[in-house]
């Protein structure tokens, strides 16, 4: 992976970085692959035996345990801020016209 790369990264996550970490990413970038790779060459050898045991799912009845609206109210005086029954919470995302 070349520094380009990891400062294109960067600009598409809306990330700042300087050189020197754009460099030390790069590199550490390298390091992680590398290493997969040589993850994926053992996993596709025939020496290595699986050691798992069977596989199966294991099924639940989907059964209601609880009354409904059993925790409602101690939720909302928990909260610092509410509206009625409905807990207020700062605006997170910024919306753009």
């Amino acid at each position: 992976m070349k520094t380009d790369d990891v400062q294109h990264l960067a600009r598409l996550a809306r990330i700042a970085i300087t050189d020197t970490e754009a460099a030390q990413f790069t590199q550490e970038i390298d390091d992680i692959l590398q290493y997969v790779s040589e993850v994926q060459a053992v996993a596709g050898t025939d020496a290595v035996t699986p050691t798992v045991g069977p596989v199966y799912n294991v099924f639940r009845a989907d059964v209601v345990t609880t009354e409904p609206e059993q925790y409602t109210d101690t939720l909302l005086q928990a909260m610092p801020e509410t509206d009625g029954r409905f807990m207020k919470v700062p605006k997170i995302l910024k919306q753009d016209d």
